[in-house]
């Protein structure tokens, strides 16, 4: 069992907390976050410390981290905690949820968090950094770059490369030997049918609201 700093104290950070105390048995022992965001003290009767000197209250020797932001600043604050925290001598841990399906021999790196009823298919290889929310769906030969951020519901089909630091929001579709770029955002919905440049931001159509009331539709 190992003892555990989470990084962040807002949705995914929570969530994460959640993760931990019911689908895992390492032990959650505290939250840290930029000096400047804390907001309390404590949080789920657990301390919340400034990072600036957490490494001389927890020392590394003795904690794991992992750093639960999400899309912020376009996965740069999240990949800016994950190389400070490994510079300060902390190993990251992964969360893999026992509700998700994983080939046992997938490559994947470190600070992971791969939620519910996801399922990685064999010969993907996910890397560092990178969090897959509940739902999704890795195809075969699947490439993940690193600091990368999956809502839930995205499916990747199969031989498709994802470059580092990109967004794919919920129920994105990204079709088979597509390439997404560095620091893409694909939005909700979206359906990727060739390649998408690095930084590029793709939206889906949003639904269209026709003059009618929903107590007026046909009923056969």
């Amino acid at each position: 069992m190992a003892k555990i700093l989470i990084f962040g104290n807002k949705s995914t950070a929570r969530e994460t907390f959640f993760y931990f105390k019911y689908f895992s048995s390492d032990e959650v022992a505290g939250f840290t976050v930029d000096k400047e965001y804390v907001e309390s003290d404590t949080l789920f009767g657990l301390p919340v410390l400034p990072f600036d000197n957490i490494d001389t209250i927890f020392s590394p020797k003795e904690y794991r981290m992992v750093i639960a932001v999400g899309y912020l600043q376009s996965n740069r604050l999240r990949e800016e905690r994950y190389n400070q925290s490994k510079k300060l001598g902390y190993n990251l841990i992964n969360f893999i949820s026992p509700k998700a399906v994983m080939h046992p021999e997938t490559q994947i790196g470190d600070n992971c968090i791969i939620g519910h009823f996801t399922v990685v298919s064999p010969d993907a290889k996910i890397g560092n950094n990178v969090i897959i929310s509940s739902g999704c769906v890795i195809s075969h030969d699947v490439i993940v770059g690193d600091h990368c951020f999956f809502s839930p519901g995205v499916s990747i089909a199969g031989s498709v490369k994802i470059g580092s630091g990109s967004f794919l929001g919920t129920n994105a579709t990204v079709r088979n030997k597509v390439s997404i770029g560095k620091e893409c955002v694909i939005g909700a919905g979206a359906i990727i049918l060739s390649d998408a440049k690095d930084r590029g931001v793709y939206v889906a159509e949003p639904a269209t609201l026709i003059p009618i009331s929903s107590n007026e539709l046909p009923h056969k």
